[in-house]
């Protein structure tokens, strides 16, 4: 009888405490934490990633229409102040450091007849400057642009876009220091018309 009471108390005692242990909800939300914790730090360096690099994206756009605008408004130029006007490009991107933008100013001559030309051409990787195009070398423009009697300024914009963490998405670029790393390329395009006479000399290009 005695070995039966305790076992009874021992069942009893157990069924208690399983009891006490379902109704106890101590350490829930520390459990709940630890499920949800790796999700949110995914969500927010992912969210604080995509928006570091739509940030250099429209940057990048943004100094390619201010280069375009500043060469249009010009009359004649010069190397030099070619020079000047992609340091000013370059300060737009700025706080970004990982990488500076390739740019390349080309002045395109539309005829009243025929395949439109290059003018002229200005080109800086990493503070080195160079000419891209040979003059007189045909261009394939959009049909949109092909105004006869014309000048178009193209610039064209490249960087690369460095991530914090290494996506799979990232692909391995060289940025213009000549250093290769895993990263994003980016490219903007942008055109503007003359504003001033029929074209932008460039008296040194």
């Amino acid at each position: 009888m005695k070995a039966n009471n305790k076992q009874t108390m021992a069942a009893g005692r157990l069924a208690t405490l399983a009891k006490r242990f379902i109704r106890d909800k101590r350490g829930i939300a520390a459990m709940e934490f630890a499920f949800i914790a790796p999700i949110l730090i995914v969500l927010y360096l992912g969210s604080v990633e995509a928006t570091s690099g739509l940030d250099v994206n429209k940057k990048l756009g943004r100094a390619t229409n201010m280069v375009a605008d500043l060469v249009t408004q010009q009359q004649t130029i010069t190397t030099d102040q070619l020079k000047d006007i992609m340091e000013i490009g370059t300060a737009l991107l700025l706080p970004y450091r990982f990488d500076t933008p390739q740019i390349t100013i080309t002045a395109i001559n539309i005829p009243a007849t025929g395949s439109p030309t290059v003018a002229w051409s200005r080109k800086v990787v990493n503070k080195v400057y160079s000419r891209p195009y040979a003059a007189g070398s045909t261009v394939t423009l959009d049909p949109n642009l092909v105004i006869p009697n014309t000048t178009v300024i193209r610039v064209e914009t490249k960087i690369a876009y460095l991530p914090l963490m290494a996506f799979k998405y990232s692909d391995a670029v060289t940025t213009a220091s000549g250093v290769s790393a895993v990263g994003i390329p980016m490219g903007r395009t942008g055109f503007g018309r003359v504003r001033q006479g029929a074209a932008v000399a460039c008296s040194n290009c």
